[in-house]
């Protein structure tokens, strides 16, 4: 039988003026009100714990996506495809590091400083800044969270389940289409749960440009997502994967009125590769 909300509210109030009215059978003496008294408070108090048991966790979920929403507002942002692959044709630089190559569209004085064996930052004359690394651990964000004994995150093995075991990525994918909108904190526990967790991590693992949009590309031999839309942001983050599974990190960032433009991210993006594997970028631009 189903029943309207209205209905569930009058049986509620129902059952509530039951808890509360005097019977004939107590009037009879004082012991007698004083023991269904009791009873009434046992009833209310065990009602009480079977409601919080039983709504808390839902409200909890629902109220921490709000606050969250509040706090960072660029987790309401959803990946768009992108749309503009023009690349541009300015004279430019090629790069090699790490095992991989790739162009930029400056032939102007390029600094370089490298960190370790997987980060370099580069500084252009021009006021551009790039920051390429590529992850020690190439088996994804969520994975290698759970696995890194100094976070101490092994609790969230079983919440974000068999998605710490597909590939890097699937889990950018995850993280990137969780919003607020879409945690069902009513529905079924463990994916709400799962849903706050990858909010909560979206929050804090992109960076400023997340709020100006976040794309998806598809191009041969890779594909990726762009978090930050030039135009709008001072902060590019390019997350490239090619089809084996590699995954690497090109920050873009500028400083005062400067600004990247798509035209000089894709001619990064396009042409990023490792350097046994020729570059795609002649056969895009004919």
């Amino acid at each position: 039988m189903v029943y309207t909300a209205e209905a569930q509210l009058s049986r509620t109030i129902e059952g509530m003026r039951a808890l509360i009215r005097v019977t004939a059978w107590e009037r009879v003496s004082p012991w007698r009100r004083a023991l269904s008294a009791l009873l009434r408070v046992g009833f209310l108090i065990a009602f009480l714990i079977a409601l919080v048991s039983v709504l808390g966790p839902p409200v909890g979920i629902f109220l921490t996506a709000r606050m969250e929403a509040k706090k960072v507002p660029a987790v309401h942002t959803v990946v768009r495809p992108l749309t503009d692959y023009s690349v541009s044709d300015a004279p430019g630089t090629r790069l090699s590091y790490f095992g991989y190559e790739f162009e930029v569209p400056w032939s102007k004085v390029i600094k370089e400083r490298k960190v370790g064996r997987n980060l370099v930052n580069l500084t252009v004359d021009s006021g551009h800044n790039l920051m390429m690394i590529v992850p020690a651990n190439q088996n994804g964000l969520l994975t290698e969270m759970v696995q890194d004994q100094a976070l101490d995150m092994r609790n969230l093995q079983p919440i974000l389940g068999d998605l710490i075991n597909r590939p890097a990525y699937d889990q950018y994918a995850a993280l990137l289409s969780t919003t607020p909108r879409s945690i069902h904190a009513f529905g079924a526990r463990l994916e709400a749960v799962r849903g706050i967790t990858l909010l909560s991590i979206k929050a804090i693992a992109f960076g400023p440009g997340l709020e100006s949009g976040a794309f998806s590309f598809d191009l041969p031999g890779k594909r990726g997502f762009q978090i930050g839309d030039p135009q709008k942001s001072m902060r590019v983050d390019l997350e490239v994967f090619d089809t084996a599974g590699h995954h690497v990190e090109i920050l873009c960032s500028t400083h005062g009125h400067i600004r990247f433009s798509q035209q000089e991210i894709n001619r990064i993006i396009t042409s990023l590769h490792a350097e046994s594997v020729p570059s795609p970028l002649a056969a895009l631009q004919h």
